[in-house]
């Protein structure tokens, strides 16, 4: 298990992993930030992080400033999930915001899903719903 820095030459196996998840599917709200000049632009902002096992990619991570720390996503291919790699992606996508200049970091996620309770288990708050209906939740510092 390798954990690599993401870069725009990633921008396929972002696409197939985001793709493959059962949970927080695509909304259409969603979808503009899905267009390859803003996936590349968002990966340039050097905040994420993709997982390869052998020869295949099975996990990303992404922080974002827009302009507040933002998890843009992070997902796990279904069939790898549980074997730690949202953890340290997670773990280094935090650290990367808590060593720079902020201290809290807000993500949104679909209310009543396993991810909602992932980020609960490591010290993530439930602060309420955006205008779309998914559950927001921040970490501070």
């Amino acid at each position: 298990m390798e954990f690599l820095k993401l870069e725009p030459k990633h921008i396929k196996e972002v696409y197939d992993i985001r793709l493959s998840v059962n949970e927080n599917r695509v909304h259409a709200h969603q979808i503009q930030y899905l267009q390859r000049e803003q996936v590349i632009e968002d990966i340039s902002q050097d905040g994420g992080w993709i997982c390869r096992i052998n020869n295949g990619f099975v996990g990303y991570g992404l922080g974002i400033h827009i302009p507040h720390a933002l998890i843009g996503g992070l997902f796990i291919r279904p069939e790898y999930q549980g074997r730690g790699i949202g953890s340290e992606i997670l773990e280094r996508i935090t650290d990367w915001f808590f060593n720079g200049n902020d201290d809290q970091i807000e993500l949104t996620t679909d209310k009543g899903s396993i991810a909602s309770g992932f980020y609960a288990a490591r010290g993530w708050v439930q602060e309420g719903e955006d205008e779309f209906g998914q559950l927001i939740m921040r970490k501070r510092k």
